[in-house]
């Protein structure tokens, strides 16, 4: 196939000609990724119920992130040595196969193994769909591509959940995975022969492995998912586990400067303006999930609504997020993306100060939903500008490469940002109440009796998180004012 982006003019929509079959596969990929993510935290309950290990829970998600977040890294050199094409390939049929293993899993432990396994192809996939955007298609319809790709996690927001609860309801946790199966195979079929072959044959025709590189990532990554899993029940362990998370990194720096060709390059993390983009994107997914992550938990406790009602607060960042990338689409049909960026940066304070404000002091919760659409509008404007600019600013031959190191640090970026979070709230219920562990049992789904003041102390930290979302916030806004300027 063509490269679109030396014959731009031939491609007029992303739902048109030889681009359809490639954003049908890229759109069904996310999809299967969405839905995955959102049905597993819903069937957590079930599974546990029925395979017992009731401990070992937090595995069956921490798994698949800790593998996905190391093969995303790796995906990078595979992407730019074989080209998107063969590794969608591999990875595709790898997440069939392991879906498979995890849908048979006889027992949990064997399960969370399964999870793994299926984590690596999951961090493949996600890392073939970003590059082959900026592969596949030109300049002028990236934006468009984003949006779509947008669309389909917001719908998978509102629809997910439900989706995830029907089929509970009729076949169990075990159907969550099968469902996988003809959906990644579809995703197969549509972009087994269209996807973008390897950019320059000549250039690059081995794949070369840092392994030592991929061992100290592995380390520093597993170490530091751990850790922050630990954060709010073990602190001493968590802390030392993120110091030697910060060793094992401070490691990897210097080898990445010894090495010829380093699984993760420092330029594709230091280069302008490469290193303004993630560091944006990164800042604004923190703020913006720090405090949804706890939103339904301020819903059912402080404020007293119902469970139902409480898990579908989360879907306002959602939209917003989706209703901005399909914005952004637009906009920059006549706008610099570093400017869209700032808008996004511009809103995302008085956004977090009005969540912020409606949680101290009770106001209506149609405002409290009203400033989570904006954060998540922020998040939309920030991110989808964010990945245009980053691919128009990145070579074909190491769009893998770069598009897989932005992966890795907006995955740390959410870890991190639902850890924070979560730490300040069991903080300030601890220091009111000393009542943490019946916390903890709501945010693990159970039907718990709480006091009147660790109610108030819930809201308090939930209060508290937004101080710090602001923060991030403003600094954020700062990186991107900074990036406009270097521009200019």
């Amino acid at each position: 196939m063509a490269n679109p982006t030396s014959g731009a003019s031939n491609y007029s929509s992303i739902w048109r000609g030889q681009l359809l079959p490639i954003t049908l596969a890229n759109l069904t990929v996310v999809a299967v990724a969405a839905f995955d993510g959102l049905a597993i935290v819903v069937a957590l309950p079930n599974i546990t119920k029925d395979l017992g290990y009731v401990s070992l829970a937090p595995w069956i998600l921490t798994s698949y992130l800790a593998t996905s977040a190391i093969s995303a890294i790796i995906a990078g050199p595979i992407i730019d040595s074989i080209g998107v094409r063969k590794t969608f390939q591999a990875a595709g049929l790898w997440f069939l196969i392991t879906s498979s293993f995890a849908a048979i899993s006889p027992t949990l432990p064997i399960l969370i193994l399964a999870r793994a396994l299926q984590g690596i192809g999951g961090g493949l996939v996600i890392a073939v769909a970003l590059a082959s955007v900026g592969l596949a298609y030109p300049d002028t319809l990236r934006p468009k591509a984003f949006a779509a790709n947008s669309m389909v996690w917001g719908t998978l927001g509102l629809g997910g959940p439900v989706i995830a609860g029907a089929l509970l309801a009729f076949g169990g946790w075990r159907l969550i995975f099968l469902v996988q199966l003809p959906i990644t195979a579809l995703a197969l079929f549509m972009g087994w022969n269209r996807l973008p072959k390897i950019t320059n044959p000549q250039k690059v025709q081995k794949i070369e492995f840092d392994y030592k590189g991929i061992t100290l990532l592995s380390v520093c990554i597993t170490a530091s998912l751990i850790g922050v899993a630990q954060l709010t029940n073990r602190s001493l362990v968590a802390l030392g586990l993120l110091a030697l998370a910060g060793v094992i990194a401070s490691r990897y720096w210097a080898h990445s400067v010894n090495y010829s060709n380093p699984v993760l390059s420092r330029q594709h993390l230091t280069r302008f303006p490469l290193n303004r983009i993630h560091i944006a994107s990164a800042l604004a997914l923190i703020t913006g999930l720090a405090a949804d992550n706890y939103l339904p938990l301020y819903m059912q406790t402080t404020r007293g609504r119902s469970e139902t009602l409480a898990s579908f607060s989360v879907v306002f960042l959602t939209v917003g997020w989706t209703v901005a990338a399909f914005v952004t689409s637009r906009l920059l049909d006549r706008r610099r993306e570093e400017e869209v960026i700032l808008i996004g940066s511009l809103l995302m304070p008085p956004s977090v100060l009005l969540a912020g404000v409606s949680v101290s002091f009770n106001y209506p919760l149609t405002v409290l939903f009203a400033a989570f659409f904006l954060i998540g509008s922020a998040i939309g404007f920030i991110s989808t500008s964010g990945l245009t600019l980053l691919q128009s600013k990145s070579d074909n031959e190491e769009m893998g490469r770069a598009n897989s190191a932005h992966q890795f640090v907006r995955t740390l970026a959410i870890t991190y940002g639902v850890a924070a979070g979560g730490t300040i709230l069991l903080s300030v219920v601890n220091n009111r109440t000393g009542d943490v562990e019946s916390v903890r049992k709501v945010l693990s789904g159970d039907s718990v009796s709480i006091s009147n003041q660790t109610l108030e102390a819930i809201g308090s930290g939930f209060a508290w998180i937004h101080v710090f979302c602001g923060v991030t916030a403003v600094i954020g806004l700062v990186i991107a004012i900074s990036l406009n300027r270097k521009k200019k």
